[in-house]
């Protein structure tokens, strides 16, 4: 199974913090809201609708505010009232009352983020505190809801749900024979997404969404016709709740069973594994089974057929156990949650993230519990405005969580899998694949984040804790975003440029397609890279800071300053730029010549607008800056010679000289680098008469950077003819004196049998393996040094610079 691969491994790590994100939330909101002023809560008192209603007929409405406020007059002499009584000093009588309230806290540290923090936390705080104080009113409310339980008239309440019994039937049939079909189409989806993208994937996911979700449309279709056949006009009272019920819960279901894909793996998008998709869609939409069909079908039924009494004890029954199988559920798996959070931790990870999420394994369940308490609580509190605020922030915050954590999951999937190219196309552009998966994965992280945020402030709307919503449509939230998309925007643009434009230069240089660069293009190209990749960062640096709201007017006058001041103080690099601009305009050397320069003879490997790089024959590479170049010493240039100095002994003819100079050029010309040749031999007779030799010299005109390699293969030949020839080729002699005795005679030499003693090499003498090396046919001889395996030129050390400048060989 791919499952296993360190891609999708790396994608479930990558998909864990959203995770974690999600836990906190479900576990301090419910608190925070209940510390809001929730719709139909007043203080946690348990007043009823009627007092409030009548409390409140006296006081303006929301329409007079809303009147106000549409009016430009009035909304002018609104504000103006609001300022004076800002502004406006205290009276006597109440100075003493909030002096010391507000001497602990300014308006300027109120209105600071630290105040902001402090003030709610202290909130919360004072939430928690009062929520423990409120235990016993908790408990009495429990038993008076439970007391309730007296009124219930069970054969009233089935008498009133047995005429759905037919539409319920009906209608779970059409859902199980819909869900039996369903099973190939899904299987066939499954097959087909296994091996496709993360987008290829979230189609099909989405198609089986709508499947399922047609299925249910479908079942709600026929039981709603069943229900008007049966009663001969539309459906009653308890069957059009039933059915409302089943076409909110099931939807909610089909929602839940896209987000976890229980039974079909090759279509989850979620880190879950097939046994916990399994295991947790079993438990969870059996929970929204039970409270959905309660609180939907149930409870108003027992409350039409007996009290509204019985209904609240019957929403507290199921509520209270609802609560008790949530809280078995989580104690339950605590162990295996905690371990599967500790997993990075314990395999040696120390970062951060592994650091939190061990944190949250520890305490998670403490979390989950504090959460579904919470809820319970806000619900009892008010079982109505509350049940619903709380039901409809917590279907919000659900859906935000399993939206973001599906684009999440297909981020991080994305992440995780890379970028890949067609093979032709990599051939063509080799380098293009991994700039790209340099520069995508760092951009769909920042879409992962804006993924997050978006979910985060959502979240906090639903449950009322903050106005995000208010703020993003105020002119201060849309600067803000509009500035933050519109240099995302620029960023974008500024990386396609450059992979662009860093493409068609690839391209340009790849010698396997279109026309060979040469090297003085080869050089222009990559000095043209390098100046742009610096212009482009540059402008495109100028171009965020102004997005982002930043003058960049003082910068760029404080950058010329700055230019100036660095302009004098960097005269070194000053003259490095100029004198390398005109090396280059004079096409002194480029990419892959052999120069010298400052006594370091090499290959040259880079050149930028102030340096030149050189590889030399010994791999030593070396960073000289153009300010320190004197001079040029190109050996790549068009045509080289090589000029052959051949010593002899003074006994010897010039003229058998000559001839064999010449017969071993033309035994050059059949050797391997004879390709290298363009000059015939070239006889300039003798050119010295030396201390021990007679020098005769001739040259010839050879392929640029291939004179040493023509030289090496020269000289053996010269030398292979004459020991044939018998032509002495002198060198310095010793003469070795061993004393004499008092007779003047001298002791005599001791010498060994040389033919016996004769070092053997391969089992056979010196001699012999003389003569065979001498019987070799020329396409054993090497390259002589001419080039690299891979074509590069080799770099002349001095023994070779000397030879080719006249020096003895």
């Amino acid at each position: 199974m791919n499952s296993r691969s360190p891609r999708h491994a790396a994608a479930r790590r990558l998909s864990a913090p959203f995770a974690a994100v999600v836990l906190l939330f479900l576990a301090f909101l419910p608190l925070a809201a209940s510390a809001q002023s929730l719709p139909g809560l007043s203080g946690g008192s348990s007043a009823p609708a009627e007092t409030k209603t009548d409390a409140k007929a006296d006081e303006p409405s929301l329409d007079d505010l809303i009147k106000i406020l549409e009016n430009d007059d009035t909304r002018k002499k609104l504000v103006e009232s609001l300022k004076a009584a800002a502004y406006e000093a205290p009276a006597n009588g109440d100075a003493g009352k909030t002096a010391p309230e507000n001497a602990d806290k300014p308006a300027e540290i109120v209105r600071s983020l630290p105040g902001r923090v402090a003030e709610y936390s202290r909130m919360v705080i004072g939430a928690v505190v009062e929520s423990f104080q409120e235990v016993p009113q908790y408990i009495n409310l429990s038993v008076e809801m439970l007391s309730g339980a007296r009124s219930i008239d069970i054969p009233s309440i089935l008498q009133a749900i047995l005429p759905v019994a037919l539409v319920a039937l009906a209608v779970f049939a059409i859902l199980f024979l819909g869900r039996y079909l369903e099973r190939g189409i899904f299987s066939r989806l499954a097959h087909r997404a296994e091996h496709a993208g993360p987008i290829s994937k979230l189609a099909y996911l989405v198609l089986s969404g709508l499947i399922e979700a047609f299925v249910v449309l479908v079942s709600w279709a026929c039981g709603y016709l069943v229900a008007t056949l049966y009663n001969g006009v539309r459906p009653i009272f308890a069957q059009a709740l039933f059915l409302n019920a089943f076409l909110l819960v099931e939807m909610i279901k089909v929602g839940l069973s896209a987000f976890v894909a229980p039974n079909y793996p090759a279509l989850r998008l979620t880190p879950f594994s097939n046994r916990q998709a399994s295991y947790w869609y079993f438990w969870i939409s059996r929970l929204v089974s039970i409270l959905g069909y309660t609180f939907l079908f149930v409870a108003p039924i027992v409350q039409w057929a007996s009290t509204q009494a019985a209904a609240a004890a019957t929403q507290f029954i199921v509520a209270f156990g609802s609560l008790c199988l949530a809280v078995g559920l989580i104690l339950k798996n605590r162990g295996v949650v905690r371990e599967r959070l500790k997993r990075a931790r314990k395999n040696g990870d120390t970062s951060f993230r592994a650091f939190v999420h061990a944190l949250v394994g520890q305490i998670w369940w403490v979390l989950a519990i504090v959460a579904a308490i919470s809820l319970f609580v806000v619900w009892l509190q008010s079982p109505e405005d509350g049940l619903s605020f709380v039901a409809v922030a917590a279907g919000k915050s659900v859906a935000a969580m399993a939206l973001g954590g599906l684009l999440f999951s297909v981020l991080s999937r994305m992440i995780a899998h890379g970028v890949t190219i067609p093979q032709e196309l990599k051939y063509r552009l080799p380098l293009l694949e991994r700039r790209l998966n340099g520069f995508v994965p760092k951009l769909l992280t920042i879409f992962s984040i804006v993924v997050v945020l978006v979910v985060v402030t959502y979240i906090f709307d639903s449950w009322e804790i903050s106005r995000f919503g208010t703020w993003f449509a105020s002119n201060t939230g849309q600067t803000i975003v509009s500035g933050f998309l519109g240099a995302l925007l620029i960023v974008v643009v500024a990386v396609a440029i450059y992979l662009g434009v860093s493409s068609w230069i690839e391209y340009r240089l790849n010698p396997n397609y279109g026309k060979v660069p040469t090297a003085r293009e080869r050089t222009l190209l990559s000095l043209f890279r390098n100046a742009f990749t610096i212009t482009l960062i540059v402008v495109i640096s100028m171009l965020v800071l102004s997005q982002i709201g930043i003058d960049i007017a003082p910068l760029l006058a404080g950058a010329g300053v700055v230019g100036l001041a660095i302009g004098f103080g960097a005269q070194k690099l000053v003259q490095d730029i100029i004198t390398g601009a005109f090396i280059q305009i004079q096409n002194a050397m480029n990419e892959g010549d052999v120069v010298e320069l400052n006594g370091v003879s090499g290959v040259v490997e880079q050149l930028t607008v102030r340096s030149v790089g050189l590889r030399s024959v010994d791999g030593t590479w070396y960073l000289i800056p153009f300010s320190s170049v004197d001079q040029v010493a190109n050996f790549s240039k068009d045509f080289a010679y090589y000029v052959a100095d051949i010593g002899v002994a003074y006994r010897e003819n010039v003229e058998d000289v000559k001839a064999m100079m010449v017969d071993a050029f033309e035994e050059l010309k059949g050797t391997n680098v004879g390709e290298n040749l363009i000059s015939g031999f070239d006889m300039w007779g003798v050119n010295e008469l030396g201390d021990s030799a007679v020098v005769v010299r001739g040259r010839v005109m050879t392929k640029p950077g291939t004179q040493w390699g023509v030289g090496r293969a020269y000289r053996e030949i010269v030398k292979r003819m004459s020991d044939e020839r018998g032509i002495e080729i002198p060198f310095p002699h010793m003469t070795i004196w061993f004393g004499e005795g008092r007779d003047g005679k001298a002791p005599p030499i001791r010498l060994r049998d040389e033919a016996r003693n004769r070092p053997r090499i391969d089992g056979r003498t010196a001699e012999t393996a003389e003569t065979a090396g001498r019987d070799r046919d020329d396409s054993d001889l090497s390259r002589h040094g001419t080039s690299e395996a891979d074509g590069r030129p080799i770099p002349p050390d001095a023994t070779d610079i000397e030879s080719a400048s006249g020096g003895r060989g």
